[in-house]
């Protein structure tokens, strides 16, 4: 009789813990699986773009950068900060006549821009770690599900001796065999998902450290740029 056929063919209850580990097993790998292809694309895109807007001559470039560059989560923060950009000229242009204080409009116009750049900078931060709770979660549920089947194990097995009256090895293997398979069991679900849990919380961490940075270098270009498109002209307003 085979180890399998053993732990199996003992009790539902151990079948049903097996069971449960399986499908937890084949959840964190198809969650492993997918962050790791994923979060890899999106700091490589992430860096590329960087790189595209240290080049640019004006933050007005960024509309004529790559589509790929534009869907990652930096080019995403820096689409939200183009259109900001646009709103703040064109509220300038609009309410030119009645701004006595360009000093205070800008302020506030850069304190509402820079707002809307945390917020996205949140949303897509939020979005990067979809799904890697789940191997929060079952790092901590598979181990005492593994536990649970050694305890139940050994209490197959003294049942066993207590009906038998005799601890002879085919008498207590089911249920020996059953706790130390659901344990490995549960080890072997639990360890991969703790481990890339937090390699992966680094990286999602490492993006979100990007999406600040790149919040701020933008808010600095921005600034450059209105002031110097703002108070170009003589009477320091918007053509």
């Amino acid at each position: 009789m085979s180890i399998v056929s053993m732990v199996f063919g003992s009790d539902i209850f151990v079948n049903l813990l097996m069971i449960t580990l399986m499908v937890f097993s084949l959840i964190s790998w198809g969650i492993i699986l997918n962050r790791f292809f994923a979060l890899a694309k999106v700091r490589r895109i992430n860096k590329s773009f960087s790189t595209t807007f240290i080049h640019m001559k004006s933050v007005t470039d960024i509309s004529r950068s790559s589509e790929t560059e534009q869907t990652s989560p930096i080019g995403r923060l820096a689409m939200v900060g183009l259109a900001e950009y646009k709103r703040i000229i064109d509220d300038a242009k609009i309410h030119k006549s009645g701004i006595t204080d360009w000093s205070f409009y800008l302020q506030n116009q850069f304190f509402m821009a820079q707002e809307q750049l945390e917020a996205e900078s949140g949303r897509l931060t939020r979005k990067q770690d979809m799904g890697i709770f789940m191997l929060a979660i079952i790092s901590s549920v598979a181990p005492f599900l593994g536990l649970l089947g050694t305890v139940w194990g050994i209490m197959v097995s003294f049942v066993a001796i207590g009906e038998q009256g005799s601890a002879s090895l085919p008498t207590v293997a089911p249920g020996i065999a059953a706790a130390l398979v659901t344990t490995v069991a549960g080890l072997v679900v639990a360890i991969p998902s703790v481990f890339f849990y937090n390699v992966f919380l680094h990286s999602v961490e490492r993006i979100q450290d990007e999406l600040d940075e790149f919040s701020d270098r933008f808010m600095l270009r921005l600034k450059q740029e209105l002031f110097n498109l703002l108070y170009a002209s003589k009477s320091g307003g918007v053509q």
